[in-house]
């Protein structure tokens, strides 16, 4: 049987009403360039013969993976394990603000991302611990097939650790843009290869072997 394929997506361009802010959790819109970012995904998508797609329950993920899964007729499953980091407290302020109000969490911040907690909020770790144990079930659900997940910079970069094996203190040694694409290839042995990281939206040139991403 082929290695299962999985297509981690971050959601398109938001809505920010303060630069420098924290979202997590909070239900902001996309852009217009992210719904533009997402038609691109969607046209690229529907020659991928993807066997589903699945997406965080926040709009700004939820709103382009509805659309991949009716242009490419593939069942969609929307959940709340795919959210984003929340961030407590921390919602809605901008970095400094954060480290101004919070300073000793704020240093524990940068000490170990991992591990620290904003007030209110969740660790990366707890991040891990709802989100690693879903990504599993999916490559056994469709295993030897396509799937996508649309989701959230902070879980992507969970998962990509993950796959490559990195503590998560390494979490934010991992870059997740705007609508970015990874591809990530979990074999029959169950090893993970990241073959695609933090790629250009679709509708820009994503390989030069010649080989389908």
């Amino acid at each position: 049987m082929p290695s299962t394929t999985l297509y981690l997506i971050r959601h398109g361009q938001v809505e920010k009403a303060r630069p420098r802010s924290y979202h997590g959790q909070s239900d902001v819109p996309l852009s217009s360039l992210g719904r533009r970012q997402m038609d691109r995904l969607v046209e690229w998508a529907k020659s991928m013969e993807l066997s589903a797609v699945y997406c965080s329950d926040l709009q700004r993920a939820q709103q382009g993976a509805e659309a991949v899964a009716r242009e490419c007729a593939i069942p969609l499953s929307v959940t709340p394990v795919l959210r984003e980091k929340h961030f407590g407290r921390w919602e809605g302020l901008t970095y400094e603000e954060a480290e101004a109000q919070f300073p000793s969490e704020w240093r524990e911040w940068l000490a170990d991302p991992s591990e620290a907690r904003p007030p209110a909020g969740e660790t990366y770790r707890e991040v891990e611990s709802r989100v690693w144990p879903f990504v599993r079930r999916l490559v056994r659900d469709h295993a030897g097939r396509r799937i996508l997940i649309l989701a959230h910079g902070g879980v992507n970069r969970v998962i990509l650790c993950r796959a490559l094996g990195l503590t998560m203190r390494r979490v934010f040694g991992i870059e997740q843009d705007y609508a970015c694409v990874n591809r990530l290839d979990c074999r029959t042995d169950g090893r993970w290869q990241v073959g695609l990281m933090n790629s250009a939206v679709p509708g820009d040139p994503l390989v030069t072997t010649g080989r389908p991403v």
